[in-house]
């Protein structure tokens, strides 16, 4: 990494020459008029303006058409601009106001009875002492004739003073910036340093960068993208760019490494076909989630990756599967979402089930798939209620949970009426509800204990007001017992009064245990079998890759929501 100074000016003629570019991983020019005014302030008054970071390699690396119009490309490998690109632009612009590549002039006056740079209105373009700053930027400008022809004359007491000013902004030209070039041959090194970069405001991933790099390569490739992400939100199943392009790489043939879509040797044929395949395969999964695993929206995924297997199978095979399988790979689904299957490398994972859904067929392949998603736990290891301990609203337990209950046609507890996750009626929204209300529990009990899943049901919002905080021993009696057995309350009235609130827990974790062991295809528990110490949740730094965020519920009123573990 090589670290030097430069004139600031010198670094804005390399881009109009061309000898910089800017790199397809770079976002689109989005600076204001007041940034470009307030750049100029700051390299007026002597403020540090940053640094510029150019990157040196002898990749071939595709780069975009730049803001301004570069008219001599160099012949030489030219450096790529990561960092600076918006200060950059914004100078070529005021310098060379015909270098605008959309042909719209930036007019930027500079007052020099004020020292205040300035946007002009139509009423100010008629001050003769706002002087234009692409004037004063010129090499060689006679300050005096610029204030001649702006009406000042040389026995002007302002004169001197004014040319001094305008002398200062000219010296603009020889503010020294740094800038540091980093070489590297490794692209998605690169695009890791430049996600880095750009940590202001909302963080660029690299799935970001890749778009933007396809965009480049594929004239319509962004509009076509952005079409049918829009297309997943409007039902409701919107996935992040980086699972949907580990997807399209593995489609391609690339691997689910998907920073080798913006390889050379990946053409924009191969790209529009890797993307047709893309929202096949997608459209196939999420019909799958939807119908046969009761998974009614992408926010009750545990992680978006958890599309990837269902899509490529079913592309695979045309959208069909054998009698049998749809059970199979439904039980896949829950396995990987229970124990966070793509917590941790994601690409290596995915890489190893692709090559396995290629290349077998049956029980077999399901069999393999379901082993690897159940991590280091048996693969017909019965989860014990002890699992259930410590584990609360942002635990994929939870969501599962959830899915059984819409699954079971759990109806609320005062209408009567099957729990919809998308209602209609703003009363009728789902929300999670403290069996033993928080308000009669938390100043007895441990929060680790009221806040866990086995105090947690699914009722409407309007049931919730009614219960409001009375306890289980004064409300459940108005409750119709099946609606209690669907969300597997325990049935034993004096389980439900304050002081047996550590054997309700400990009853209900039974009744919980079971049915996640019923939808992950596990056996029973018995009362016998011992736990198994693998459900771990991975180190904060690594949940980055899966989102620990529970299914989208409102919480009873006045209470937060919960994000322990």
């Amino acid at each position: 990494m090589g670290l030097a100074n430069d004139r600031i000016i010198s670094q804005v003629e390399n881009l109009l020459r061309g000898s910089v570019v800017i790199p397809s991983i770079q976002r689109d020019f989005v600076w204001m008029r007041p940034d470009v005014r307030d750049l100029f302030d700051s390299l007026y008054r002597g403020y540090p303006v940053g640094a510029l970071l150019l990157w040196k390699t002898n990749l071939a690396v595709p780069f975009k058409t730049a803001a301004v119009v570069q008219a001599d490309k160099s012949v030489h490998q030219p450096l790529y601009l990561l960092d600076g690109q918006q200060r950059l632009t914004s100078l070529a612009w005021v310098y060379r106001p015909e270098s605008k590549a959309d042909g719209r002039l930036i007019d930027l006056r500079f007052d020099v009875r004020t020292e205040e740079f300035v946007n002009p209105s139509a009423v100010q373009r008629k001050d003769p002492l706002l002087i234009p700053v692409s004037t004063l930027l010129q090499e060689n400008v006679q300050f005096y004739q610029v204030l001649l022809k702006a009406g000042v004359t040389f026995d002007d007491p302002n004169f001197d003073a004014w040319t001094q000013r305008m002398q200062k902004v000219n010296s603009i030209r020889h503010h020294q910036i740094a800038v540091i070039t980093y070489e590297s041959d490794d692209y998605e090194e690169v695009a890791e340093l430049f996600a880095r970069l750009n940590k202001g405001g909302r963080r660029l991933s690299k799935g970001d960068l890749v778009y933007s790099a396809i965009a480049a390569r594929w004239a319509d490739g962004l509009d076509t993208m952005d079409s049918f992400h829009q297309e997943l939100r409007d039902n409701n199943f919107a996935l992040n760019r980086e699972a949907v392009l580990r997807l399209m790489s593995l489609l391609a043939g690339t691997g689910a490494h998907h920073i080798k879509l913006i390889g050379a040797e990946v053409d924009e044929t191969a790209l529009k076909e890797a993307w047709q395949d893309t929202e096949r395969a997608l459209r196939f999964a999420i019909d799958f989630l939807k119908g046969e695993c009761s998974i009614p929206r992408s926010e009750v995924l545990s992680s978006p990756n958890v599309t990837i297997v269902p899509a490529l199978l079913l592309h695979h095979r045309d959208g069909k599967l054998r009698p049998g399988a749809s059970q199979l790979l439904r039980r896949w689904v829950y396995t990987a979402m229970a124990f966070s299957h793509y917590s941790l490398q994601v690409e290596g994972k995915l890489d190893a089930e692709a090559r396995l859904i290629k290349s077998r067929e049956g029980e077999g392949l399901f069999d393999e798939l379901i082993r690897r998603a159940s991590g280091t736990r048996s693969l017909d290891s019965a989860l014990h209620p002890r699992d259930l301990e410590q584990k609360y609203s942002t635990h994929p337990f939870f969501k599962l949970l959830y899915i059984a209950a819409l699954r079971g046609t759990a109806r609320d507890w005062a209408t009567n009426i099957a729990i919809s996750d998308q209602p209609l009626n703003t009363g009728a929204t789902i929300e999670y509800h403290h069996v033993f209300p928080r308000a009669r529990v938390q100043g007895t009990y441990a929060k680790e204990e009221w806040n866990s899943l086995a105090n947690l049901a699914f009722i409407t919002g309007q049931t919730n007001k009614m219960i409001s905080s009375r306890l289980p021993d004064q409300y459940m009696t108005e409750i119709a017992t099946e609606r209690l057995t669907e969300q597997w309350i325990p049935e034993e009235p004096e389980l439900w009064s304050l002081d047996r609130f550590p054997d309700f827990l400990a009853a209900r974790r039974r009744l919980l245990a079971n049915v996640l062991n019923e939808s992950l295809g596990l056996p029973r528990y018995d009362g016998q079998t011992a736990p198994q110490d693998a459900d771990e949740l991975p180190a904060d730094d690594e949940l980055i890759v899966e989102d620990p965020g529970a299914p989208t519920l409102a919480v009873a009123e006045g209470e937060p929501r919960h994000r322990e573990q």
